[in-house]
């Protein structure tokens, strides 16, 4: 006698015909680059992290934060929009760019030295003020004469 398992599926069906069309419904949406470029441009920006050895190699470690406030906090981010316009900042690789390439500014500034090509992970959400967008790098320092300075 064969015992049914708790959860298990009903097993292989016959289906009688397979469908003509099946139909799915996607919005899709473009950024205007130059819109968001001002918001982005406008947002506040605040960074940490320091340089450290690694291997023997100078490694910089840091996190940069990008708060992109609504506008009646005065900023520039329509205050209705602000979760769909999250979405749209974390599906457009352009604004993406954009907050990278604010966050390696940051980091080569901190870091005191230019920095090479950068690990970034980049999570973006909206908040109570706007949207953050936090980004967390890691990059080697490419000068070797800030040793001195990455032990202190």
């Amino acid at each position: 006698m064969e015992i049914p398992l708790v959860g298990s599926s009903p097993g292989l069906v016959k289906i009688r015909s397979v469908p003509l069309v099946q139909r799915h419904h996607v919005e899709l949406c473009a950024a205007h680059v130059g819109r968001f470029r001002a918001i982005l441009d406008a947002g506040d920006v605040m960074s940490e992290g320091r340089v450290s050895i690694e291997s023997g190699a100078l490694v910089y470690h840091g996190t940069t934060s990008v708060l992109l406030l609504r506008r009646s906090l005065g900023g520039l981010l329509p205050d209705r929009d602000v979760t769909s316009l999250a979405a749209v900042l974390e599906n457009d690789p352009h604004l993406r760019l954009r907050a990278l390439r604010i966050a390696h500014r940051e980091a080569t500034a901190r870091a005191g030295s230019p920095i090479g090509s950068a690990h970034a992970e980049l999570r973006i959400a909206p908040g109570a003020r706007g949207v953050i967008i936090s980004i967390e790098v890691a990059a080697p320092v490419q000068r070797r004469h800030l040793l001195a300075t990455a032990t202190r």
